[in-house]
């Protein structure tokens, strides 16, 4: 009887020494990774939805496959209120800096800017005005004078001042990119759809002499 009492003991002795003895492997728990910023399914580069008041809003795309700086953008206009949808599409150099709203010339539409930069950092810039019912016209930003354009390198600053479009650039001597000389500033107004460019350091071009004309003399013979 004592033996059998010893084997039990250590019977039990060893199956808690085994249960103590391990060890549980922790759970795996798979984790989702953090998304941090919605990514834009292809084809589409970027998208901007613009606010210009309540009910009515811009949404402007840009898309396009391969490497090559031509691509394509879309504005979709979205009047909630009168139950009016529109859109309008065109071709575009570079990428999309920016893009905002204006009515510069105060007339109650406004006016879609879209603001690129290309592999040389040159600015372009492509302008839309919609009417109040949905209908868009292109409008054509000036190109730099032929002057300009020698010293001009890129490296735009736009801004608005006084409901006027300030545009600044370094200007640099001949092909030369190395060290800027100073800068330019140019001044852009916008009546009846028809931009206008002011250079406000431009020096005046002095004034042509006047010919003087000589006067005949009137007068009877004897």
């Amino acid at each position: 009887m004592k033996s059998v009492k010893y084997i039990l003991i250590i019977v039990t002795l060893i199956s808690l020494f085994g249960r103590c003895s391990s060890v549980e492997e922790p759970q795996k728990v798979d984790t989702v990774p953090l998304v941090s910023e919605q990514e834009i399914p292809g084809p589409f580069h970027f998208q901007k939805d613009i606010e210009v008041k309540p009910g009515l809003i811009f949404d402007i795309l840009n898309w396009g496959r391969g490497a090559d700086s031509i691509s394509a953008y879309l504005i979709l206009r979205s009047d909630s209120l009168h139950k009016k949808f529109n859109s309008t599409s065109g071709e575009l150099e570079g990428n999309i800096v920016d893009v905002w709203n204006m009515d510069m010339d105060s007339d109650g539409n406004p006016e879609i800017f879209i603001q690129t930069k290309d592999k040389k950092d040159n600015l372009n810039l492509y302008i839309h005005e919609f009417d109040n019912s949905g209908t868009s016209q292109k409008l054509h930003f000036p190109d730099l004078s032929e002057a300009t354009k020698k010293i001009y390198r890129g490296k735009d600053s736009i801004y608005v001042k006084d409901d006027k479009l300030m545009r600044e650039f370094p200007i640099y001597k001949n092909d030369s990119t190395e060290k800027a000389e100073g800068k330019k500033t140019l001044i852009y107004s916008l009546s009846k759809n028809d931009f206008s460019v002011v250079d406000p350091n431009a020096k005046p071009e002095p004034e042509k002499p006047k010919k003087k004309v000589k006067k005949k003399r009137s007068g009877r013979r004897r």
